[in-house]
């Protein structure tokens, strides 16, 4: 199975990787983390906004992907784990990777939000779930 995961940095797609961690699974499942950079968004200082803003949001998301690669390599040892960061708008070039993958499954987390705030600021998570080409893990947050 092709076991494709989406990280944002936030603490709610760290809950992918760690539901990915509390799985089993079988010796010739192969992941994919992938982190995808929207070029006019994301957070950045005024220094680093002065430099060059695509350098620091590729650095930021490979150190990303390379932790999480370290920590779901330990779980599941033997298996091939890749990363990979991409650019463009995020639903579809999720939608475009999982298909480049043959992706089985994707994993991602969502922060669950309901009502005007979802609507005003949309939903990465449920832009993949209705259009992706496998089945979609969303993986939110305990509620209190």
């Amino acid at each position: 199975m092709n076991i494709m995961v989406s990280l944002d940095g936030s603490e709610n797609s760290h809950r992918a990787v760690d539901f990915l961690i509390s799985r089993r699974w079988r010796e010739d499942d192969q992941f994919l983390i992938v982190s995808v950079v929207e070029p006019d968004k994301g957070d950045m200082n005024l220094a680093q906004a002065m430099t060059n803003p695509d350098e620091v949001f590729l650095a930021n998301s490979e150190k990303l992907l390379a932790s999480a690669k370290e920590k779901l390599d330990k779980a599941v040892e033997g298996r091939t784990v890749r990363t990979t960061v991409l650019s463009g708008p995020v639903v579809e070039t999720l939608i475009d990777c999982a298909k480049e993958f043959s992706a089985d499954l994707i994993v991602m987390g969502s922060e669950g939000r309901t009502g005007v705030s979802r609507l005003l600021l949309g939903s990465v998570a449920e832009g993949v779930l209705r259009n992706a080409p496998c089945s979609v893990q969303i993986v939110r947050r305990k509620k209190p």
